[in-house]
């Protein structure tokens, strides 16, 4: 819709707002001012704009730990969308495992949520160097231990039309390395 009430995105917002309080498209359109072929352009336009939030490139940080390697782990993933904002992050308590499950595991919970927000392209930092080299095929995978989830990463990320994992320095992973040690306190906190 070029011209009109509810050219300006603030009116569109305002328009989308009322119709989804009230679901009543007689009175939406009159109180804009509105015709039904004005009204079909809007949500039109608002469905291409919620397509294009997914699209562009998004940024998921992931890190694992384990406080004895093996020993309780964690896992954290944080997920940005293309504005940078935080879409989404993420713990879960692993139990027992090695700081090198925890690393995967961690992948395989970010992917989860890019996922789950209809991510297409993602850029993956992780601060673990031996995930990041064996992923990206400069490393094999040796230890029995980790072939089944070096597959399931394997798997998930063919799901992604456009991923590029990156390693990063554990101090610019700051946010997804709190969230898998949170995970591990919150499991050993007394309930």
């Amino acid at each position: 819709m070029r011209d009109g009430p509810a050219s300006s995105p603030v009116t569109r917002a305002a328009v989308l707002t009322a119709l989804a309080e009230t679901l009543d498209i007689p009175a939406v359109l009159a109180r804009f001012g509105l015709t039904p072929v004005q009204l079909r352009e809007l949500l039109h336009q608002a469905s291409q704009e919620c397509q294009k939030e997914t699209e562009g490139t998004w940024r998921l940080y992931v890190d694992g730990a384990s406080r004895g390697n093996p020993g309780p782990a964690g896992a954290g993933a944080v997920l940005l969308d293309p504005a940078g904002q935080v879409a989404e992050a993420a713990s879960r308590f692993l139990g027992r495992a090695t700081n090198n499950v925890a690393e995967y595991q961690a992948l395989l919970l970010g992917l989860e949520l890019a996922r789950r927000h209809g991510v297409r392209q993602l850029d993956i930092f992780a601060d673990s160097e031996l995930l990041v080299r064996q992923l990206t095929g400069r490393y094999q995978v040796r230890s029995p231990h980790l072939k089944p989830l070096y597959q399931a990463v394997r798997r998930s990320l063919a799901e992604f039309p456009a991923w590029r994992l990156t390693h990063l320095p554990r101090r610019h992973n700051a946010t997804a390395d709190r969230l898998a040690n949170e995970a591990i306190d919150r499991a050993a906190a007394p309930r």
